[in-house]
């Protein structure tokens, strides 16, 4: 079971740097992915702010592929629970490293919460991705060098 993060649906759906990769491996895995409470709003600023002249034909093909149910689903998770599990995370990992953000513990937790194996993301930038290493999710694209020097 596969989780993607804001970053690899947006790239996924819009058109950046990581298109291309976001589309070869959905078409080398055809995963279903799930979409949960912290995609929607994260998507809507991604759309609106990266591509305001089609975000709303990128809003509207996201809502539809959720409602085919192929693509994507929707992925009811209890907030709470996903809210405290990253706090926790945050309490035992923001103090090494200072640029993991929120939102970012909150889609790992996400993952753990919903007993997915695999996490998708393009963001390098915030340890998101070292943390879900630290849980014992397999992370795509592997690990940076920098991101591998981080988990010791």
């Amino acid at each position: 079971m596969i989780y993607a993060d804001t970053s690899f649906i947006a790239s996924a759906y819009g058109l950046d740097a990581n298109t291309a990769a976001a589309r070869k491996f959905i078409e080398a895995n055809h995963p279903r992915l799930p979409l949960v409470f912290l995609h929607w709003p994260e998507l809507a600023k991604a759309f609106w702010t990266s591509h305001p002249e089609n975000a709303e034909k990128l809003w509207d093909w996201v809502k539809e592929d959720v409602a085919g149910g192929k693509k994507l689903y929707p992925l009811e998770l209890e907030a709470d629970l996903v809210a405290k599990r990253a706090a926790g995370l945050i309490i035992n990992f923001c103090p090494r490293w200072k640029k993991l953000r929120s939102l970012d513990a909150l889609h790992v937790a996400a993952a753990v919460t919903g007993n997915f194996k695999t996490f998708v993301s393009f963001d390098t930038r915030s340890y998101q991705r070292v943390l879900a290493a630290t849980q014992k999710l397999k992370v795509w694209p592997p690990l940076t060098a920098e991101e591998n020097l981080a988990l010791k």
